[in-house]
């Protein structure tokens, strides 16, 4: 594919990688449930966003605007 013409693609993607990485700190470190947690939701809100984005570059435009 060509390059992604939303920045926020590459922004997310790298929060992604930092809040994994993160993580792995995390658990290494012995965290408590609590900061695991707090990282999950974390992550996961970065990922929905980074879906969101995808699907507004990519997923089929309607052939008629309502």
């Amino acid at each position: 594919m060509g390059k992604r013409p939303d920045p926020r693609i590459d922004s997310l993607e790298r929060e992604i990688a930092g809040l994994v990485a993160e993580r792995q700190r995390l658990r290494g470190d012995g965290a408590d449930d609590d900061q695991l947690e707090r990282n999950r939701r974390e992550i996961v809100s970065r990922q929905h966003e980074l879906s969101d984005a995808l699907i507004a570059i990519y997923a089929p435009q309607p052939a008629f605007a309502a």
